[in-house]
């Protein structure tokens, strides 16, 4: 995929493949041109290295380099003023009045549309994310899932795909048959009542305890003992879920008591971090859907009988063997994914993202192995989003072993961290919008640590690093967003789009250069599924941007022409922190 025409950064592709074509070079050879910034030690303002030129030249890169720079001649009126060879690159001079004047227009321009598409092929694409499963408090762990497929929602949405984002609730399973047994062994109403995502997060914790022959809680039994009162409590639950699954009235009331209890939770953390849902579609919902999915699959010729169970043989494609239905009929997630899927596709969904955790790698594999046994069309645009862990410092988190940071923890220290740190430091004294600046700065910190960098990587939970606010962090960019839109206050939007660009100095150069690739890295987030894309971007262009700020007199400087052009940048700058920050999901604040 590359950017649209109508931008700068394409238009001076354009002009460079037109140059090598006038040397002649084919066509198929120019167009493997990548143009990227040339590094700040190096001479010119782009560049691309010739490598792509060695085969077909049957030359060094560093000849190839010196050649062209000899032989191409810049383009009269063009955005190209001089080729030069450094080492295996062919570098590029730009005359930034006419490319500065052109990238300012047209971010100012397009305003809040800077960066879009116009796609060939628009897309129907579903986001599979957050899902958190029913009767546990929403966790640390959560917030990626939720966080990461938020961003990427609005990323191609701004490309110009039409997402649906779909909260795939995890309130089916065995699970559930455990949590019903543990609300009759021990569940006290009142207590419930008070408190029920707590007390069924405790419960959970207490039948999974119990369900463990090596539990603390069968100390000084013998090993078989254990055992046997672990198994029973096991096949309980399974009888539970049993029930569950043919209707049982009591069973089906006392599990929808448990979803209503969860969801009022959900929503809390979800109205805090901004995010909303298309659909909210549990595994329940594909229940009546499971049957006719099995049916379908048999009808496939995939599925095969193995001690009573129902399994896909997939060991030629190192998939395994992955069961469908168990030998006593219960379903399995990999059956209800099966089900989830056929259901999108025929809802004519061209494309399926699933934001879920590292550890599930192979289950998806597995999944999107058997949807192109079935001949689905969707299977093969279907995509594993993962991301890294959050680890504690001694180790993975466990709901099961209540080793667990929960979500509205983190919420509350992180606020609590900002209301003070903000008290000292803004000029912001109405009580209101201070409240306001301390959401906006704690959840975009939060949402920072996790876009800042690839997704794969795992997290170490730290508060301290968290929760930073200086450096890298979303509070820069913030900060840098506002400092930029203050100093257009009482200024006409208008008279900045007409404004004639002077970029002569040198952090005047590096920031268009900057604004032109904004573009390229929405793109290049979306093809890469990394929001971190944007988040280096928007924190190279703040940390430019202050560079710009502090070498050059903006509103002091007394050549109205002048004046006028940085200020024109500035306004660019300020449109596309807030455009980036806000594909990040992340607010932009008016004051700080």
């Amino acid at each position: 995929m590359t950017i649209h025409k109508l931008y700068p950064l394409a238009q001076l592709k354009q002009e460079v493949i037109t140059a090598l074509q006038k040397i002649d070079l084919p066509l198929e050879v120019v167009n493997q041109v990548i143009i990227s910034r040339t590094p700040e030690q190096i001479e010119g303002d782009f560049g691309f290295h010739c490598a792509a030129f060695s085969v077909s030249l049957k030359k060094s890169p560093n000849e190839i380099a010196q050649e062209l720079a000899a032989k191409l001649q810049p383009e009269q009126d063009g955005y190209v003023q001089s080729f030069l060879a450094i080492g295996p690159y062919l570098n590029l001079q730009l005359n930034f009045q006419k490319f500065g004047q052109d990238v300012v227009e047209n971010v100012l321009d397009m305003g809040a549309d800077y960066g879009k598409e116009k796609q060939d092929q628009e897309q129907k694409i579903i986001i599979d994310m957050s899902s958190p499963n029913i009767a546990k408090r929403m966790s640390v762990g959560h917030l990626r899932s939720t966080i990461i497929g938020d961003s990427l929602a609005k990323i191609l949405a701004h490309l110009g795909h039409r997402i649906t984002k779909d909260n795939h609730l995890g309130d089916w399973g065995t699970q559930f048959g455990h949590l019903l047994r543990a609300l009759e062994l021990w569940g006290d109403p009142k207590i419930i009542e008070e408190h029920p995502i707590e007390e069924l997060q405790k419960l959970y914790v207490r039948i999974n305890q119990a369900a463990d022959p090596k539990s603390e809680i069968y100390q000084g039994l013998s090993q078989t003992e254990a055992e046997e009162k672990a198994a029973k409590i096991v096949n309980e639950g399974r009888a539970w879920f049993k029930r569950l699954e043919d209707g049982d009235p009591n069973a089906r009331a006392k599990w929808q008591e448990i979803v209503d209890w969860s969801m009022l939770e959900f929503q809390k953390m979800y109205t805090i971090f901004g995010v909303e849902f298309d659909w909210v579609k549990g595994e329940s919902f594909y229940e009546d859907m499971l049957q006719p999915t099995i049916a379908r699959l048999e009808h496939c010729g995939i599925v095969t009988k193995s001690e009573g169970a129902l399994v896909i043989d997939m060991e030629d494609q190192g998939l395994r063997t992955v069961i469908i239905k168990k030998s006593d009929g219960a379903t399995l997630y990999l059956t209800r994914d099966i089900a989830t899927a056929l259901y999108r596709s025929d809802q004519k969904f061209d494309a399926m993202i699933y934001v879920v955790g590292e550890d599930q790698k192979f289950y998806f594999e597995q999944l999107f192995g058997v949807l192109k046994e079935m001949g689905l069309k969707i299977a093969e645009k279907s995509k594993h989003v993962y991301f890294g862990l959050i680890r504690l410092t001694d180790g993975k988190m466990s709901t099961r072993k209540g080793r667990v940071i929960f979500l509205e923890d983190l919420v509350n220290e992180a606020l609590e961290r900002t209301k003070k740190l903000v008290e000292n430091r803004t000029q912001v004294t109405d009580a209101r919008e201070k409240e306001r600046l301390v959401k906006q700065i704690a959840i975009g910190a939060l949402k920072w640590n996790d876009l800042m960098a690839d997704p794969k990587r795992t997290i170490i939970f730290d508060w301290d690093k968290i929760l930073t606010m200086e450096g890298n962090s979303a509070p820069y960019v913030q900060y840098a967003q506002v400092r930029a839109a203050s100093m257009l206050k009482g200024i006409d939007p208008l008279q900045l789009q007409k404004a004639i660009i002077l970029a002569k100095q040198e952090s005047e150069c590096k920031l268009i250069s900057l604004l032109a690739l904004f573009p390229e890295a929405i793109l290049s987030a979306a093809e890469e599924y990394d929001p971190s894309k944007i988040a280096i971007y928007v924190y190279d262009l703040a940390k430019t941007f202050s560079t710009f700020y502090h070498d050059l007199p903006i509103l002091k400087e007394t050549n109205s022409q002048i004046q006028q052009s940085r200020l024109a940048i500035t306004a660019a700058v300020a449109e596309t922190l807030k455009v980036g920050l806000g594909l990040l999901g992340i607010e932009a604040p008016e004051k700080m």
